[in-house]
C-alpha cells in the first residue's frame, strides 16, 4: 500500500479527504497523483517524509524545517538516485557534485533542530554516494580482461563448450548482462592464444607431478572418431606423494599411420618420452588383445596385462552364440526392436502391466558393444514374462506371436541371467582407477570358478538334461578365455601376493617355495633398479643407517651378533626372505581396507617389499581408462564440430580428460 494513505482515507462517496486540513478530492481510479500534488504544496514536511520512505532512503526530516531548505534537500536526493551508467572512455567520473549541491543550498536561517536533521541527511547521503565515487569498478582493465578471458576458456575446455559459444547471440545477452563493459573474445583468441596457454600450463602441472612418482602402469587403445579421425589416447596410473593411486592423461593425439603394432609402438614410446618417463620405473601396460596391440607391447618391452573387462566381453559373447542360446537371444534382440522403434507398442504394454499389476517398467535400450545391455533386456522379460506373452499375442493381431518364450526359453534365459550377473557386478568393480584393482583378477577368477562350480553342482542336481549341461558348457566358456590371458602372468602373481587382502589364499601352487621365489626375485630386481635409478624414499635410507657409535655397556660387553644393529650389514637376499616369511605369516586384512594405506603404515616393517609393493599395486585391472578418453573425445567431436583440427581437439581432450589439474582462473 502507497504511503500516501498516512494521510488521506476515504469516504463513502468514493472521494479521498485529508486528514489534516479535510480537503477532498475525487479518486475515480487508483492514481494518487493529486494527493501527492496536495501534500506537496500544502503539507510540505510531511510529503518530505513520505516521499523519503516511498524512495526507501533513511532518515527523516523534522516538521519545523524550512520550506526553501526542503526544496532544495528535496532535489539533491533525487540527484543522488540516478542510475550510473558504464563508462565507455578510460576516465574516472566522480561524483561528488550532488552532495556539494546539498551544502550549498543550506540556508543559515533555519533553526538549530532542522539544521541538525539537514546533517542527518546530508551525512547519509554523502555515506551512500562515497562507495560509488568512481566508475572504474564497471570498466575493465587489460589484465582484468585477461583473467575473465581464461576463465572463460577454462568453462569452455573443462565442460566440453564448442567455440561457437562465444558467437551465440543468448550467450553474448548473458555475458553483457553480467558485465556491460566486458566484450567477449573470437574463436581465434580462443584457439590460437587462451586454450593453448592452458594446455601447456596443465601439461607443465602434470610433468611436474610425474617427475616426483617412482612407478606407473599405462593403459591405451585406439578409437575413431565420428568425422573419421583416428586417435590414440595414453594414460598413466601412478601413487602421489600423499599415497593414493591417481591417474593422468598423457595424451590423446591423431595416428593417421595404419594401426600396426610397429606403428603403435612408436607412438607410444613417443608419448613416453616426452614426459621422460625411464624405463624402470614402468610396471606394465593394459591393452586389450588385440593382435596389433600385443605387438606394440612385446616390442616395448613392457610387461603386458590384458584387458579383464575385455575378455569378459569376449567370454560372454561366445555364450551368446552358443548354438542352444542364440535363438533365444535373437528373440531377446527382436522383441527390443518392437519397443524401441513404436510408441505404441509402449502404451500398449503399458495398459497390460496395469492390467496384470506388473511394475511399470520400460524395455531398456540394447547396444551390441555392451553386453550387459542384454542382461538389463534379460531380467525385464524375466520378470515381466505374464504380460509380455499377452502382448505379444494381442498386439498387431498377433503379429508377434512367434517371439512369444516357451518355457524351455525361460529356463536358458534364467541361466544366463545367473551366469552374467555376477559378472557385470566384477565388471563394474574392476573398472575403477582410484583403487587398486590389478591384484584382485587372479583371485576373482579363483571365486568365479568356485561360484559357477557351485552352480553348475546345483543344477546339475535339479535337471541333468537341461540345466547341468547348459551351464556347465557356460562356466567352460568362461574359464577357457580367462585361463588362456592370465594363466603364467608372473606380474598378476606378484600383484595378489603383495596386497596383503589376498596374499597367497587365492593362487594355486604346488610349492610354496616357487612362489616365494617368483615374488623375491620381483622384489629384489624393483630394489635394484631403483638404487641404480634415482629412486628417493626413506625406506631406502632405513635400510642403510650409519654405523652408530658404541657407548655405555655396549663398549664392555660388545655387539651381539644377532643384534639388529648388525642388519645392514646381511645380504640383501637374506633380508627379503625374512621379510617374506614375516609378511606371510601374519594374516590377512579385510576386503575393505585400502592395501595403500596398510603398507604406508607398515614400510618400516617391510622396508623392501614396501619399494615393490609401491610399484605393484599401480596395475590396473582393465583399460577402461583409455576408454574414458574416448567417451569424452565422442563429446568433443560431435557432427556439429567435424572440422575442429586434430590438433586443437587432442587439446581439448587432454584438458577435460585433465581437470583436476587445469589451473583454475584466480580473482
Amino acid at each position: 500500500m502507497s504511503e500516501i494513505w498516512q494521510v488521506f482515507k476515504k469516504d463513502d462517496g468514493g472521494k479521498v479527504i485529508c486528514v489534516s486540513c479535510n480537503k477532498k478530492y475525487a479518486n475515480p481510479g487508483s492514481s494518487t497523483t493529486n494527493m501527492w500534488n496536495h501534500l506537496r504544496f500544502k503539507h510540505k514536511p510531511k510529503f518530505l517524509e513520505l516521499d523519503r520512505l516511498r524512495r526507501g532512503l533513511s532518515g527523516v526530516f523534522d516538521q519545523g524545517a524550512s520550506i526553501d531548505n526542503d526544496e532544495s534537500e528535496s532535489e539533491s536526493i533525487e540527484s543522488n538516485l540516478i542510475q550510473l551508467q558504464p563508462s565507455t572512455s578510460n576516465e574516472e567520473l566522480e561524483i561528488s557534485q550532488s552532495c556539494s549541491n546539498i551544502s550549498q543550498s543550506s540556508n543559515t536561517d533555519t533553526s538549530s533542530v532542522t539544521n541538525s536533521s539537514f546533517a542527518t541527511v546530508h551525512e547519509t547521503s554523502s555515506a551512500s554516494t562515497t562507495r560509488q565515487l568512481k566508475m572504474t569498478q564497471f570498466t575493465l582493465n587489460k589484465s582484468a580482461k585477461i583473467k575473465i578471458d581464461s576463465a572463460l576458456a577454462y568453462f569452455i575446455a573443462t565442460n566440453m563448450m564448442p567455440y561457437s559459444l562465444v558467437e551465440k547471440e543468448g550467450f553474448k545477452v548473458f555475458v553483457n548482462a553480467l558485465n556491460p563493459s566486458y566484450k567477449l573474445p573470437g574463436r581465434k583468441t580462443l584457439t590460437e592464444s587462451r586454450i593453448p596457454s592452458m594446455y601447456s600450463e596443465t601439461r607443465t602441472i602434470i610433468e611436474n607431478i610425474i617427475r616426483s612418482a617412482n612407478f606407473f602402469t599405462f593403459t591405451t587403445d585406439c578409437w575413431t572418431s565420428s568425422s573419421n579421425q583416428p586417435f590414440i589416447g595414453l594414460t598413466c596410473h601412478f601413487i602421489n606423494v600423499n599415497f593414493k593411486l591417481i591417474s593422468a592423461c598423457l595424451g590423446c593425439i591423431e595416428l593417421s599411420e595404419d594401426h600396426t603394432g610397429e606403428n603403435i609402438a612408436d607412438v607410444l614410446q613417443m608419448l613416453i618420452l616426452d614426459y621422460e618417463i625411464p624405463d624402470w620405473k614402468i610396471c606394465s601396460m593394459v591393452t586389450d588383445y588385440g593382435s596389433n596391440m600385443l605387438k606394440a607391447v612385446r616390442n616395448l618391452n613392457i610387461p603386458h596385462v590384458a584387458c579383464f573387462g575385455h575378455a569378459l566381453n569376449t567370454a560372454v559373447s561366445r555364450i551368446f552364440n552358443m548354438d542352444e542360446i542364440k535363438d533365444v537371444v535373437h528373440k531377446v534382440k527382436s522383441i527390443h526392436n518392437i519397443f524401441a522403434h513404436s510408441w505404441k507398442a509402449v502404451r500398449e504394454m503399458g495398459k497390460i502391466q496395469e492390467k496384470f499389476s506388473l511394475p511399470n517398467k520400460k524395455f531398456p535400450s540394447y547396444s551390441k558393444t555392451r553386453w550387459w545391455s542384454m542382461l538389463e533386456l534379460i531380467n525385464i522379460i524375466i520378470e515381466q514374462e505374464l504380460g509380455l506373452t499377452s502382448f505379444l499375442r494381442t498386439y498387431k493381431n498377433g503379429t508377434f506371436k512367434n517371439l512369444s518364450f516357451q518355457d524351455s526359453d525361460i529356463i536358458v534365459l534364467k541361466n544366463l541371467s545367473s551366469i552374467i550377473q555376477p559378472i557385470r557386478e566384477i565388471t563394474d568393480n574392476l573398472a575403477g582407477d582410484s583403487y587398486v584393482t590389478g591384484s584382485a583378477i587372479l583371485p576373482v577368477i579363483s571365486s568365479l570358478k568356485s561360484k559357477l562350480s557351485q552352480i553348475t553342482e546345483l543344477n546339475e542336481s535339479e535337471d541333468t538334461d537341461i540345466n547341468g549341461r547348459q551351464i556347465k558348457k557356460m562356466y567352460k566358456t568362461i574359464i577357457d578365455i580367462l585361463d588362456q590371458r592370465y594363466q603364467g602372468n608372473t606380474l598378476l602373481v606378484v600383484c595378489t601376493v603383495l596386497d596383503p587382502r589376498f596374499k597367497i589364499e587365492y593362487i594355486t601352487y604346488d610349492d610354496v617355495s616357487v612362489l616365494k621365489k617368483i615374488v623375491g626375485e620381483f622384489c629384489e630386481d624393483t630394489y635394484n633398479s631403483t638404487e641404480n635409478g634415482s629412486y628417493d624414499n626413506d625406506s631406502n635410507n632405513q635400510l642403510a643407517p650409519q654405523k652408530k657409535t658404541k657407548t655405555g655397556l655396549s663398549v664392555i660387553f660388545g655387539t651381539p651378533e644377532n643384534n639388529m644393529d648388525n642388519f645392514q650389514d646381511v645380504p640383501l637376499s637374506q633380508k627379503l626372505r625374512h621379510e617374506l616369511d614375516l609378511y606371510l605369516n601374519n594374516p590377512i586384512i579385510g576386503f575393505e581396507q585400502d592395501p595403500l594405506d596398510w603398507w604406508n603404515l607398515n614400510k618400516t616393517t617391510y622396508p623392501i617389499m614396501f619399494v615393490s609393493a609401491k610399484k605393484a599395486m599401480t596395475v590396473q585391472a582393465t583399460s577402461v581408462a583409455s576408454e574414458r578418453i574416448f567417451s569424452k573425445g565422442g563429446c568433443v567431436l560431435t557432427d556439429h564440430r567435424a572440422s575442429l583440427t586434430n590438433e586443437h581437439a587432442s587439446q581439448l581432450i587432454f584438458l577435460t580428460m585433465n581437470k583436476d589439474y587445469v589451473p583454475k582462473p584466480a580473482f
